[in-house]
């Protein structure tokens, strides 16, 4: 690895050797960009992470930009959306991500193992395909172009899951050239280093980067580190088509620090939640698009192969591996697969969206003792055990139209309709509907959507069905009639814009879910995988607003209140779910002064927030929240200034100095019991933008 960053960073270095030759070359026509460059515009607010995006289809989806992330001053995936509204995550660290459930969406996500929400780089899967998990190490944040966050189910956008959130890959837009260097560092001795290069110049187009983050974390065992190579490329191969190519590598570690209270020893030993999750990824897609006049499309084939490691440790202060306990679990994870989209505009107005994804997997997991040596009470009294999934292929094909009647700039109404049908090669077959209607009247729209959601089980709903050395005899036929799960999610918005002056907008919508599925992870093989009984509900009600009172300061706010109701297998009703909270809001404001200064402040509130999991293993029964579970209400606020400046003589563009704090008044939180959050950091940084 070491040898692959030193071969990866002299690759950058001659590229910066490039751009500056290439810079000498064309001296005279950079000084005549010069005279005509236009003063730098600020984001406007439509582009803030807390309004919607209205879409022809009377659907919405939250978008976050690459200068949104900047501003935030986000170190990992998870912090560059906690401006979104209905959002929110939970960690144990200042800087890394854990396994199993970490980020929520409008209550979606608690499930596990379940990947309620699918996370998308450039379009296709990427995440922990095996128990869902987000797996948010395996993505930088120096690679992150803009971020899509869909946040109820839209089969013409996504298939299996409740939520998306879609990350767009940084690659060259403009002609020309540029060089980034960036450095980062602060409390804890957590530091950020990034090195990217990019050319566009005629039909090829290249953008690499190399980056590397640190920190001691905030408790004791509670470190992280990540290790990023990307490149993206183009070739124009005539005014319609393009290729593109992608691929990154990611290898990191993330420490669980110790809880402020070690659980009670079972079996005689003692798990006291410290662990180390290590993740390598290797990530490409390949890309061919193409636009005329009246259709554009493209076909997508794509390969993620990552192994993730977890690491326990006992509380005797044997760390990874001493002694006779511990276990080493190792998740390995291949995705693959084909997605191919066409757009038609064949008539005034009208639209024909046709597609197919085709997502495969292969899936094994490997636990074992460090010792090598079965140990009473761990493991189930064997040394190793072996999952071998079966290999997963879903089909989904799609379609959608919509017909727009009136015109844009006056009154306009389009409806809308679309379709997808999963073909699942071990689970159920099931189809998805949707339906939507936009009514627009200069700056002002009102979307009404029906859509429904399907959720298919993870592999591991099979786990103890394909452990080798304990197998179950033809294990199919217990999982054939598995269904997965399906919500219905109905959703009605209004949104009115100010130009450059402000927006506000009100959303209402209500998700109900039934077929919850469970997992056979241990004990008996259930007689039935899909809850006959059981129903869930899911109720909100979300605000957001900017405004622009002066040229160079904007506000914005966003509020969302949810309310659940969780009927159980056992008829047991609850108003509680894990990591629903009642009452969320974000709110911020951007301020330009000085011509060069830009001071960003953000605050994050969560209210009536209970912990747990909703865990999908042995029962359907709806799991008991009580007020031990309930969290603190949560308040954070954060604050960015920064200082950027231009120098020619240099060719810099762009550049900055910052000063970022995080929760400014210290403020004691958690995400989970015993587990506390950090209190007021600082963190200070320069780049360097040569261009």
């Amino acid at each position: 690895m070491f040898a692959l960053r030193y071969v990866f960073v002299a690759c950058l270095l001659s590229m910066l050797w490039v751009i500056n030759g290439w810079s000498e070359d064309d001296k005279t026509l950079e000084l005549k960009k010069i005279v005509v460059t236009a003063p730098k515009t600020k984001t406007p607010a439509e582009h803030l992470p807390v309004v919607p995006v209205d879409t022809p289809y009377g659907t919405q989806y939250n978008v976050v930009t690459e200068e949104q992330i900047r501003e935030q001053g986000s170190y990992d995936l998870p912090s560059t959306l906690r401006d979104v509204p209905g959002v929110m995550f939970q960690s144990k660290n200042l800087l890394g991500s854990q396994t199993s459930h970490s980020l929520y969406i409008r209550g979606r996500g608690a499930s596990h193992p379940s990947s309620d929400i699918i996370i998308q780089f450039d379009g296709v899967p990427r995440f922990g395909a095996l128990f869902g998990q987000v797996l948010g190490d395996g993505i930088a944040v120096s690679t992150i172009g803009g971020m899509e966050v869909y946040k109820s189910p839209q089969p013409s956008q996504f298939g299996s899951g409740y939520a998306m959130v879609n990350i767009l890959p940084k690659y060259m837009k403009d002609e020309g050239h540029e060089a980034l260097f960036a450095f980062r560092g602060g409390s804890y001795t957590t530091f950020d280093e990034s090195l990217s290069a990019g050319i566009k110049k005629g039909p090829f187009d290249i953008y690499a980067s190399q980056s590397w983050q640190d920190t001691d974390g905030h408790r004791p065992g509670s470190a992280a580190n990540q290790n990023n190579y990307y490149a993206n490329t183009g070739w124009r191969l005539n005014k319609e088509w393009n290729v593109r190519f992608l691929i990154n590598s990611v290898d990191s570690k993330t420490h669980a620090p110790m809880p402020d209270t070690v659980p009670t020893a079972t079996n005689g030993v003692s798990w006291p939640g410290a662990e180390r999750y290590d993740t390598e990824t290797f990530f490409a897609t390949l890309t061919l698009n193409h636009e005329y006049e009246r259709f554009k499309g493209y076909l997508k084939g794509y390969w993620n192969d990552t192994t993730f490691d977890l690491l326990q440790e006992l509380n005797n202060g044997v760390r990874y591996g001493g002694g006779t306990g511990g276990l080493w679990s190792r998740q390995e994870v291949g995705l693959y697969g084909v997605r191919g989209k066409e757009t038609l505009h064949l008539w005034p107005g009208g639209e024909i969206m046709i597609g197919a994804d085709l997502d495969m997997t292969r899936l094994k997991n490997t636990q074992r003792t460090y010792s090598g040596l079965a140990v009473p009470g761990i493991n189930g009294g064997r040394a190793e055990r072996i999952w071998d999934f079966p290999d997963t292929r879903l089909l989904s094909p799609y379609l959608a139209m919509k017909q727009m009647f009136g015109h844009s700039e006056g009154f306009h109404i389009t409806p809308s309709a679309g379709f997808r049908y999963f073909d699942h090669n071990e689970f159920k077959n099931k189809s998805a509907a949707q339906g939507g209607l936009l009514i627009g009247y200069k700056q002002t729209n009102l979307t009404v959507n029906y859509s429904r959601g399907v959720n298919y089980p993870t592999p591991v709903v099979l786990m103890n069905m394909v452990l080798t050395n304990a197998p179950v005899n033809d294990p199919s036929r217990y999982w054939r009639n598995i269904k997965p799960e399906v919500v219905d999610h109905y959703e009605a918005g209004i949104t009115h814009t100010w130009p450059h002056k402000g927006s506000l907008s009100a959303t209402i919508f209500r998700d109900q879910g039934k077929d919850r599925f469970q997992t056979f992870m241990f004990g008996t093989i259930p007689l039935q995988f899909n809850d006959p009984i059981g129903r869930y509900e899911i109720r909100g009600l979300e605000l957001t607003g900017t405004a622009s009172p002066f040229k160079d300061l904007e506000f914005f706010a966003g509020a969302t209140w949810l309310k659940a109701e969780v009927k159980g297998g056992n008829c047991v009703e609850s108003d509680k779910m894990p990591y629903t909270p009642g009452f969320q809001l974000q709110a911020g404001a951007k301020w330009t002064f000085l011509n060069n200064y830009r001071l960003f402040v953000d605050m994050q509130h969560l209210r009536d927030l209970y912990q747990g999991t909703f865990v999908r293993s042995g029962t359907f029964n709806t799991p008991e929240i009580t007020s031990k579970d309930k969290l603190n209400d949560i308040t954070l606020f954060n604050a960015r200034v920064s200082y950027r400046f231009d120098y020619r003589s240099l060719r810099l563009g762009d550049s900055e100095i910052s000063l970022a704090i995080n929760n400014i008044f210290n403020q004691h939180y958690e995400y989970a019991k015993g587990y506390p959050m950090p209190g007021t950091t600082i963190f200070g940084g320069v780049s360097f933008r040569f261009n």
